[in-house]
């Protein structure tokens, strides 16, 4: 073999750059905790933001409002002392956080003027030593990988479609349900009819029914037992089962009331199917991808009804997983005259006074008697955010344009009558219409503005097609994400760190080019992580240390067939030839084997399984490029070199030169 240091050693350091460039790929600015982006500021200023602690809240209000009035998604507004704020903004890369540094201070100095940036308490100190760095004071790098839930903290879930069905039955209305809880007169109730049931023991029957059926306790709800009116909401798994279920209610009620000629209601029923899940996965994609805050969610089907969502780095899992949850079913809602809202309590329409009966009812009982009007379904996907007459936030919507004139005549025809806007079931306003309305309108309720956000992201998403239920939720906190990260690096630096050590002195020279390439084998590693987009776990770590070790191997059985070449009294360049040849089949073998293994285990393995499968996977391919190509490169030149013929250095003596003449050199 003749060797080629001129060509070898730029090919070995022009891979050695490019994988650091790629893997490590500077970064303006420091970033704080290790591989999150930089979007917290500090700034100063030259007058004093507030007077006195009283003013400090109304103040990062005020801050934040004006900052989101930027378009800018704020994480957390905070005034450390009177001229001292600190703003975190949400940021997908550095690129975005640097472009949110920027517009925030040009609103601050637009609002408040004169500012200057400041550190954090700590940041200076953290700082310091970059300065020892030459070129990396000005660009750090940072490695460029996708972490996993158990590194950076964020929350894993599980959620179910279920099917739902509500049926609507309604009797005449001398003919009641359930006895008033108030005395009628004898010729509202008819002659001699009486009804059996009070709401509370119609509700226990009808749930008595159906349990006795085998339908779950769970799953069955009523939530109206008016006196003429009955709704059940009920989850079958097909329409024979709400078929079933309705026939059974409808029996019942005609044996319990013979005299009655009740009405059966048209059945309102979503039901899972084999395309459900597909919907549901891409309107959760539409809602987390729009929230801009989750990085790389990871989003899958698994069967038929369930949906695993990965959230790495998420911040307020609580508020998310509402925002998943919400069905975000949008309805316009004709209320019935004889009912008149009652003053709203958190923000929720939940009380109605009935004029004819003089009762206060539920919310659930006008739902049942108003019309549907119209949806979400018939707006654009383009409701925006926008700050209301009291301060308050609101979201503008706009119907679709062949809707636009249903919408206007509705009004027209309907002035001086309530307009209920309902989300998910809940009445949210009860406008009065005061007169004919183009397609557009506003939701109001004093909404904060993290809230009527969350609202026109539900809204442009679109709405569910059917309920979700969490069956899972494992939340990892930050914290430990980051001891994880801080063990797991120091676990594999004093590793890597003691395998260099044992090289060097058991094998000597060889050891130190087995270091060489070692190093290019993490670098590489590192590159095509961040490459190929694969996602760094805590199993991936234990696959990366666990191939790093096979790396090792690959070397020592090199070194060995090395040694017993030199040992056979070979010259230095035929025992390089015939070391690597004679090594090569069993290394091979070796690393086959483990391939199949790695493919085994994420072809079949859980998420954490295929973690670290696809990490000992690129492992391996890596040391085999760096321990069968770059090592023979490397011993090559060396065995090519005048110093490099001493056998001492390979921990083997030297033969009488009588042995030597005799060995043959190679063709």
């Amino acid at each position: 073999m003749q060797a080629r240091p001129r060509v070898w050693i730029p090919t070995i350091v022009a891979i050695f750059i490019a994988a650091f460039l790629l893997g490590f790929a500077p970064i303006r600015r420091v970033q704080t905790g290790g591989f999150a982006v930089d979007s917290l500021f500090a700034f100063t200023f030259a007058k004093p933001l507030v007077e006195a602690d009283a003013e400090i809240e109304a103040r990062e209000k005020e801050i934040a409002e004006l900052l989101e009035g930027k378009s800018l998604e704020i994480d957390h507004v905070t005034l450390q002392d009177d001229d001292l704020l600190e703003v975190e903004t949400i940021a997908l890369d550095q690129a975005q956080a640097d472009r949110d540094h920027d517009a925030i201070v040009a609103a601050l100095k637009e609002k408040y003027g004169a500012l200057s940036d400041a550190r954090l308490a700590g940041e200076a100190e953290r700082e310091q030593p970059l300065a020892e760095w030459g070129p990396f004071a000005i660009y750090r790098p940072r490695p460029q990988l996708k972490l996993g839930l158990d590194l950076q903290g964020g929350a894993h879930v599980v959620l179910r479609c279920l099917s739902s069905a509500e049926m609507t039955f309604v009797s005449p209305e001398d003919k009641p349900f359930v006895k008033s809880s108030q005395p009628q007169p004898d010729e509202g109730e008819g002659p001699g009819y009486e009804p059996p049931h009070t709401a509370e023991t119609l509700r226990a029957a009808l749930r008595s029914l159906l349990v006795g059926m085998d339908f779950p306790a769970s799953e069955i709800d009523i939530p109206v037992v008016s006196a003429n009116r009955l709704v059940l909401e009920t989850r079958p798994a097909n329409k024979a089962e709400a078929e079933r279920q309705s026939k059974a209610i409808e029996d019942y009620l005609h044996e319990t009331y013979p005299s009655v000629e009740i009405e059966v209601g048209e059945m309102s029923a979503v039901f899972v199917e084999p395309e459900t899940a597909d919907k549901v996965k891409y309107i959760i994609e539409e809602r987390l991808y729009s929230m801009g805050e989750i990085r790389e969610p990871v989003i899958q089907k698994q069967g038929d009804d369930r949906i695993i969502v990965e959230m790495p780095g998420v911040k307020d899992p609580e508020r998310v997983l509402k925002i998943l949850k919400d069905t975000a079913m949008l309805e316009f809602r004709l209320v019935p005259e004889r009912f008149k809202a009652v003053a709203a309590e958190m923000d929720i329409y939940d009380e109605w006074n009935d004029e004819e009966s003089g009762q206060i009812v539920s919310w659930d009982v006008v739902r049942a008697e108003s019309k549907v009007e119209f949806t979400g379904r018939d707006l654009m996907a383009n409701a925006t955010v926008q700050s209301g007459q009291t301060s308050d936030w609101v979201v503008a919507f706009e119907l679709r344009t062949n809707k636009k004139d249903d919408f206007h005549e509705f009004t027209r025809r309907n002035v001086g009558r309530i307009m209920a806007i309902v989300l998910d079931r809940e009445c949210k306003m009860a406008p009065v219409i005061r007169s004919a309305i183009p397609g557009a309108g506003i939701i109001e309720g004093n909404m904060t503005a993290q809230e009527a956000g969350d609202l026109k992201l539900l809204l442009n998403a679109g709405a569910l097609p059917v309920p979700l239920e969490i069956v899972e939720n494992r939340t990892v906190s930050a914290t430990l994400g980051q001891d994880s990260i801080l063990t797991s690096l120091y676990a594999a630096l004093v590793g890597v760190a003691a395998v260099m050590v044992f090289m060097i002195v058991y094998y000597r020279l060889p050891g130190v080019l087995a270091d060489v390439a070692l190093l290019l084998y993490l670098a590489l590693v590192v590159a095509v992580t961040a490459y190929s987009g694969a996602t760094l776990t805590l199993p991936g770590i234990a696959g990366i240390i666990l191939s790093l070790g096979t790396a090792v191997d690959a070397n020592v059985i090199i070194f060995e067939r090395l040694k017993e070449e030199l040992w056979a009294r070979k010259s230095m360049r035929a025992a390089v030839v015939a070391g690597f040849d004679r090594a090569w089949t069993a290394i091979l073998d070796a690393n086959v084997t483990t391939l199949i293994t790695a493919g085994v285990l994420y072809w079949l393995g859980t998420s954490l399984i295929k973690g670290f499968a696809v990490m000992l996977f690129i492992g391996i391919i890596c040391h085999l490029f760096t321990a069968v190509t770059v090592t023979r490169w490397l011993l090559t030149m060396v065995a090519e070199t005048r110093w490099g013929q001493n056998r001492r250095l390979y921990g083997v003596g030297e033969p009488d030169e009588d042995q030597q003449a005799e060995q043959p050199e190679p063709a």
